[in-house]
């Protein structure tokens, strides 16, 4: 494993090594990232970094480390090539880190510190550059830097004897004053504007961590010992003056209570139909009560952890652990109504972005009160539950990754809606078409519909739109594979349709 960076333990080569690639990252992703659309650029970019990783910090290569680095950074990209969004950025990152990590020898330490690594990797990282900087000009100087004053007139002196002299050559050749009169100074002072050097220094900041890895000689573990320290010992007292075991118990009671007059309105009113109080409408019912709910559920489940410890009353008690799994039974049970309710609101009003976050928000609150059960009943500590609930956040924000939203609720809005059913409110297009390109397939569906061909409104932002995407396809650095999936439904369909089958039969929907 590397341990700890010191710009003199270095070799002088490997250190000169490492500048030319921080320069030359800086000028490869100018090349890719300036002035263009993100997209096949970046996964480039970032495995032509993975490559130099090794060479950089003089890595000796072994087989069980090469092909779980390999692996990581392979899913952490994928995302990546199926759409330029934010979460696949954020995993082709982490899977960067976490390969560079492995392969420098992070993994002999367990998941654990492989894992803090990267995270310092990604957080701490960048900000090591100015601090590496200083070291070098340090060494160079030979002493304090302060303002390097000889390693400026180090530069100076040859830079500015090598003008004059190019000045003087010029005056005696015409060819060489023919050269430097052909070049655009102006033009290339242009080119180097604020924004392109803030995007350079960001580059070198944010490719130095992994061309000069730096991780902790000694990694901090758990005592392993029968007796020795445990992190969750320090909160039982606390606990325990708290909540006791009567305590405990009372407040079960009355939470299970509680909670069980909830679950019966909800189960009159949302799962048997009985009638609303006159002036309240199901949408209205369902929508006070969806956020709510997850909140209540949030705050059971903060409850279940303080008050059922490893080793504390609250677990030593048979009739406690039952009220618990009754209490999160009916938790899950008021997960499932808050789904329902927000299902309700949304056959009303129609799905958006920020109700299918919601959805996906409830399942993992569901998933993670389950998990709270396997905990008590496996009797696991509390770092057991916070890698198991963030292995499942991963995998869902994962799958969200390759989701294309925008195509699947402009989809369901519109075979949802009055145009399509004869019931429902009507196809919210303006929200669709603020999905971009990627809803095309679902405005070609509302276009072929009665009152489609009247809005020509909407065609002309069709074609607009469709003329776009295949303009920004011509471009390879922004391709990724959702978009060709478009622009192969375009070609299919290149004018505004007058008959369309099915929405969910459109190629290029999903």
């Amino acid at each position: 494993m590397i341990s700890s960076f010191s710009t003199r333990s270095l070799t002088a080569p490997l250190r000169r090594l490492r500048w030319i690639f921080a320069v030359g990252f800086a000028v490869l992703g100018d090349w890719l990232f300036y002035g263009h659309c993100l997209g096949m650029s970046l996964a480039l970019f970032l495995v032509a970094l993975a490559a130099v990783v090794p060479v950089t910090n003089a890595v000796r290569l072994r087989g069980r480390e090469l092909v779980a680095a390999g692996a990581l950074l392979t899913v952490g990209i994928l995302p990546l090539m199926e759409s330029s969004g934010l979460l696949s950025v954020v995993f082709a990152a982490v899977g960067l880190a976490l390969f560079a990590v492995v392969l420098t020898g992070s993994l002999a330490q367990g998941w654990a510190q492989t894992l803090s690594a990267a995270r310092r990797l990604l957080l701490a990282g960048p900000l090591r550059l100015a601090f590496d900087l200083t070291a070098e000009f340090r060494q160079r100087i030979g002493g304090p830097v302060g303002i390097p004053v000889q390693f400026l007139l180090g530069w100076a002196v040859p830079v500015s004897l090598a003008g004059v002299f190019a000045a003087l050559f010029a005056s005696a050749n015409p060819l060489i004053d023919g050269w430097l009169d052909a070049i655009s100074w102006s033009a290339l002072l242009a080119e180097v504007s604020v924004g392109r050097l803030l995007l350079w220094l960001a580059l070198m900041a944010a490719t130095w961590p992994f061309l000069a890895i730096r991780l902790p000689r000694n990694a901090v573990r758990p005592d392993p010992r029968p007796g020795g320290p445990n992190p969750e010992d320090s909160v039982r007292p606390v606990v325990g003056q708290a909540f006791d075991a009567a305590t405990i118990r009372r407040c079960l009671v009355m939470f299970n209570l509680l909670f069980a007059v909830q679950s019966i309105l909800d189960a009159l009113y949302l799962w048997g139909g009985i009638a609303l109080p006159r002036g309240m409408t199901y949408a209205a019912y369902a929508h006070r009560g969806a956020y709510p709910l997850i909140v209540t559920a949030l705050l059971a489940a903060a409850f279940v952890l303080i008050t059922m410890g490893p080793g504390g009353p609250g677990e030593r008690s048979a009739t406690i652990r039952g009220l618990v799994y009754l209490w999160i039974a009916q938790t899950v049970l008021l997960v499932v109504s808050a789904i329902l309710r927000l299902d309700l609101y949304v056959a009303t009003y129609s799905l958006t972005l920020v109700r299918t976050a919601a959805f996906v928000w409830m399942g993992l609150v569901a998933v993670g009160l389950i998990l709270i059960v396997a905990r008590i009943a496996l009797r696991c500590s509390n770092a057991w539950l916070i890698g198991a609930n963030g292995l499942t956040l991963a995998t869902v924000l994962y799958a969200c990754a390759f989701c294309n939203f925008g195509a699947f609720i402009s989809v369901y809005n519109l075979a949802h809606s009055r145009e399509i059913t004869g019931t429902g409110g009507p196809f919210d297009v303006q929200y669709a078409m603020s999905f971009g390109p990627q809803a095309i397939p679902a405005i070609d569906r509302y276009l072929a519909g009665p009152t489609g061909p009247l809005d020509r409104r909407v065609a002309s932002w069709r074609s607009s739109s469709a003329a776009q995407h295949a303009a920004a396809m011509t471009a390879w650095r922004a391709w990724t594979f959702r978009d060709w999936r478009l622009q192969r439904y375009l070609a299919q369909h290149q004018a505004t349709p007058v008959d369309a089958p099915p929405v969910f039969n459109e190629p290029g929907i999903r």
